[in-house]
């Protein structure tokens, strides 16, 4: 004979037709190979799929009267679809809406996730950005910022025979440089510029006093050294060297401090990762509270000890009426008899005293 509270095989009945049904359909749901994930057992479960490059999160929960009243499913993160309030719950799913005892569940979230594959959904809040390989903002510039900081070198052919030719021909050279580089600010004088005002050094050569000057300058065009020397001393020039100097030296403190935060980083990483092991623990442990919570709810429950006391009060029916047989068939003497009978029929009137105050309580509905 089970205790009171205690379920044995015959409390068995207490699980109702409802009951069944709904373990059949979680069951169904399990088996879609949806990646079903269980929250709250029998109550709420969670099913991620991939909506383009984002994860969205179908959250099923299950009434208590199901599947006598329909699911409910939520969205996360919140989205925007026409199947969708602004609370993030399916609402216009007509497989959802029109939900019976004698419908699908795996069914009705399956429509959801077809409906979301034809229609993908859009993230509230959602931003673009330009990202890289692995999805995060490119930190970098797509285009080189050298690129129109110098103007390009023209190859020379040669001089021509005249001085009016070589004018002719360094004019030329000034024009296209001033059609390809004056957009950038450093450069965009260079087509007016003097050659006696910019470089007043050569003003004492006598290069430029000689009478064979297509000898003089070709002469000058071959000493490498004095040309690189008299650009380098241009103020403009100064100021770009001056500028990638501060610029390297502005990287090179940034390097540094980023080093120097690696520690910092490491020690965060390690408490985050003792963190994540910390709540892994807790979270086992609740799901093993919660299970023995549920077991201990359906095992305590006002109907199942109803039920229980049911089957106690025909247990004790049966051995009473057992001892009543043994003593018309003369198995057992009267005072045998007389004793185990009113210990019998005793704790039968007791026991259909408790079920008696049991259905008047459920039914008070306490």
């Amino acid at each position: 004979m089970p205790w009171f509270g205690q379920g044995g095989k015959k409390g068995k009945s207490g699980n109702t037709e409802l009951q069944l049904q709904r373990s059949k359909q979680i069951e169904a749901l399990r088996r879609g190979n949806l990646g079903v994930v269980e929250t709250l057992r029998d109550a709420e479960y969670r099913i991620t799929i991939q909506i383009g490059t984002n994860n969205v999160t179908l959250i099923i929960k299950l009434p208590p009267q199901f599947p006598q009243d329909r699911p409910c499913v939520e969205v996360s993160p919140p989205v925007r679809h026409p199947w969708v309030d602004t609370n993030s719950v399916v609402v216009n799913c007509p497989s959802i809406n029109g939900f019976s005892v004698h419908s699908s569940l795996l069914s009705a979230v399956q429509s959801v996730m077809e409906e979301f594959t034809k229609n993908p959904p859009v993230l509230v809040g959602s931003t673009a950005y330009q990202s890289t390989s692995r999805g995060y903002p490119s930190l970098y510039p797509t285009n080189n910022i050298f690129s129109n900081l110098y103007p390009p070198m023209t190859t020379y052919s040669g001089l021509s025979s005249t001085t009016s030719d070589t004018v002719n021909s360094q004019s030329d050279h000034t024009t296209s440089l001033s059609c390809t580089d004056t957009d950038h600010p450093l450069l965009q004088d260079f087509s007016q510029l003097n050659i006696a005002e910019t470089f007043p050094d050569l003003k004492n050569k006598s290069k430029f006093r000689s009478t064979n000057r297509n000898h003089d300058l070709l002469e000058l065009m071959n000493e490498e050294d004095l040309v690189l020397d008299l650009i380098h001393g241009l103020p403009e020039v100064t100021q770009v060297v001056e500028r990638r100097d501060e610029m390297a030296r502005r990287c090179t403190q940034l390097a540094k401090e980023n080093l120097a935060m690696k520690p910092v980083i490491e020690d965060l990483k390690s408490q985050l990762q003792e963190k994540y092991l910390e709540l892994t623990r807790v979270q086992s442990e609740f799901e093993s509270h919660q299970e023995e919570q549920v077991r201990l709810l359906e095992q305590f429950d006002p109907s199942v000890i109803h039920n229980n006391l049911k089957v106690a009060i025909l247990e004790a029916e049966e051995e009473s009426d057992s001892v009543y047989h043994d003593f018309v068939e003369r198995r057992i003497d009267i005072e045998t008899f007389t004793a185990m009978f009113v210990e019998k029929r005793t704790l039968y009137h007791s026991r259909r005293a408790k079920e008696d105050k049991m259905s008047h309580l459920l039914h008070k509905g306490f």
